[in-house]
């Protein structure tokens, strides 16, 4: 989408819908400001780079923006509740995933990374309940799905 040119009437009261309906809540910032899929998802690629350098500060802020512009997108809700734990901040991971599982309830993935996360902040029976929710997922030979069930026998046994 070319940029709005807020000098022009008819771009100006495009501009005005699309801020009104972003502050609704029915649009994104991705949209107002008119972002391609590409242009996001090169800046996650750059934030995924410089996570697994150890650069987790400039990660984290990558991916935090990436999440303001684009809510909606579970890929970066999960890459930032990574992120987010990585840096020390477990109630900003949480969120994170929370987020991740309102927008992908089938991706065992965002369960399996919520319960690590409720894990290491001393929940373990919740983060049992996210591990069984993800062990049930089909397929059961998914990676993610098995190291789920491999979690809940190493956290039941007695």
């Amino acid at each position: 989408m070319a940029a709005l040119d807020p000098e022009d009437p008819q771009d100006e009261a495009k501009l005005t819908a699309l801020l009104q309906r972003w502050a609704e809540g029915k649009a994104t910032l991705r949209e107002v400001r008119g972002y391609s899929n590409d242009e996001l998802y090169a800046i996650a690629k750059t934030a995924y780079f410089f996570f697994y350098q150890g650069r987790v500060a400039e990660a984290r802020t990558l991916f935090q923006g990436l999440y303001a512009i684009n809510p909606t997108d579970v890929y970066f809700a999960k890459a930032l509740g990574v992120v987010e734990m990585a840096a020390g901040n477990g109630q900003g991971a949480l969120a994170a995933f929370d987020v991740a599982a309102k927008l992908a309830p089938q991706d065992a993935s965002v369960y399996v990374g919520r319960a690590e996360v409720k894990l290491a902040l001393g929940q373990k029976p919740q983060a049992l309940e996210d591990l069984r929710r993800a062990a049930a997922m089909p397929p059961t030979d998914d990676p993610v799905v098995r190291k789920a069930a491999a979690m809940i026998t190493a956290l039941t046994r007695r």
